[in-house]
């Protein structure tokens, strides 16, 4: 619980860090999913915390979305217009495509396919649990109970959701944020990703190295 609560100040980190963009309102929704998710996950309530935990991620991913299309988040302020996964991670021009990713930091596109797989498991896997389906009546408890089980699959998600939504972040913000912002995000950054060669030298040119 500690672990997956403490993911809030990575996500505090992005805010600062995009905070004068528009759709930096978006990342404070989603964060208030995540909280939700989190108190439905204490009480018993799996279902819907699986449900809060799938939101959050789209929410997030929108964010990024978002700001590539200002006009698809001016209307959708508006109510005009829906978040929708298939964009979100349409191979094409979805915020893991290489098309994407390229337009904003090309270092990161050799990585696309791999952080994009990893999405759609993670966002399936709880979507299983918002549409109903068979084998989730049988994982969950018929009353309001712990379940070991539903607990820790919670948290496996959650540092999923994590990884891919910090990738996300870096390939399309790293090359327009303030040092200051960047000195903030790269303990974050650098604990998921410190394996991807693109992390290695952008810090590395930071630090001088």
């Amino acid at each position: 619980m500690t672990t997956s609560h403490n993911y809030l100040l990575d996500y505090d980190a992005i805010k600062l860090a995009i905070a004068e963009r528009p759709e930096a309102s978006v990342l404070d929704s989603a964060v208030k999913e995540y909280q939700f998710a989190l108190f439905a996950l204490v009480s018993g309530q799996y279902r819907h915390a699986f449900g809060g935990l799938r939101l959050f991620f789209e929410l997030m991913l929108a964010t990024v979305q978002f700001s590539a299309h200002e006009i698809d988040y001016r209307m959708w302020v508006k109510d005009s217009k829906d978040i929708n996964w298939n964009a979100l991670k349409d191979v094409q021009s979805g915020v893991f495509s290489v098309n994407f990713i390229r337009a904003f930091n090309p270092e990161f596109s050799d990585s696309a396919k791999q952080y994009l797989a990893i999405a759609e498991v993670v966002y399936r896997e709880c979507s299983e649990f918002v549409h109903g389906n068979a084998g989730t009546h049988s994982m969950l408890p018929s009353d309001i109970t712990f379940q070991e089980k539903a607990f820790f699959s919670w948290h496996e998600k959650a540092a999923t959701m994590r990884l891919a939504i910090i990738f996300a972040f870096s390939a399309r913000y790293l090359n327009y944020v303030t040092k200051e912002a960047t000195d903030r995000m790269e303990p974050i950054i650098t604990d998921v990703l410190g394996n991807l060669p693109p992390v290695q030298a952008i810090f590395s040119q930071l630090s001088g190295g």
